[in-house]
């Protein structure tokens, strides 16, 4: 049985492969093809791409809904957006 979308992004979270904290600066446009760090897809130019960035860690690009759910789960374990 596979994983669903929010299975993948709260182990990732789990991992450390997706942080929990607040993003520096959070920039969002056209999808460049690379991978999704939720759910490995490509993000194909057709689609948005969010783009998190952090100091002193790598960048990471989400789609659109997996940046949605991303932003749930860390609501859901208390990093809210003013935090």
């Amino acid at each position: 049985m596979s994983q669903s979308l929010a299975e993948m992004v709260r182990d990732k979270i789990d991992a450390g492969a997706l942080p929990l904290d607040r993003p520096a600066q959070l920039w969002a446009g056209q999808g460049s093809g690379g991978s999704c760090a939720a759910c490995d897809q490509p993000i194909l130019s057709s689609q948005v791409e969010f783009e998190p960035q952090y100091e002193g860690r790598a960048a990471f690009r989400l789609h659109v809904g997996c940046h949605g759910l991303w932003e749930a789960e860390r609501h859901r374990r208390g990093y809210l957006p003013d935090d």
